[in-house]
């Protein structure tokens, strides 16, 4: 469980592939692997249509993820906007566009294992070794571009 492991871990290591893609506390996971923010609005009178457009008109890369009735999930990609923007948009429309009430959240740490789950498979396609040959990379090659900062090192366990 993801809430477990947010609760009682310090510090967390994600493998994919038996590869070991990432290390260190939770909110260093959400802040460097994350995807956004989540954005809840539930909308009374008229129902949502208002809370729809506006939030289409001012964020582009906002992708509606869930509706029922008057409750809108919306996925906010981080480069689209800031948290400032967003929450001074919601609250100067509140009125016009009968919003009861918002959230905005930060990228669960469910969300941030998807990710990496997303990329196991059973096999590695692209390393394919000879009967014999030993799997392991060389040492100082990396095992793939994923980390793209230089300061972090990546190892096969």
């Amino acid at each position: 469980s993801m809430e477990e492991c947010e609760a009682l871990c310090t510090r967390m290591a994600i493998m994919v592939n038996g590869r070991f893609r990432c290390l260190g506390s939770v909110q260093h996971l959400k802040n460097r692997f994350g995807d956004g923010y989540t954005v809840v609005v539930r909308a009374g009178g008229p129902g949502p249509a208002a809370v729809q457009a506006l939030l289409q008109q001012h964020f582009p890369g906002i992708v509606l993820r869930e509706r029922h009735g008057g409750l809108l999930q919306y996925h906010l990609p981080a480069r689209v906007a800031s948290l400032a923007t967003v929450f001074s948009l919601l609250a100067a429309h509140r009125g016009p566009c009968h919003i009861e009430d918002y959230s905005v959240s930060q990228t669960t740490l469910d969300q941030v294992f998807v990710h990496f789950a997303q990329e196991q498979s059973d096999g590695d396609i692209g390393e394919v070794t000879a009967p014999g040959q030993d799997a392991a990379p060389s040492p100082g090659r990396r095992l793939s571009t994923f980390l793209e900062d230089d300061s972090y090192q990546e190892s096969a366990v």
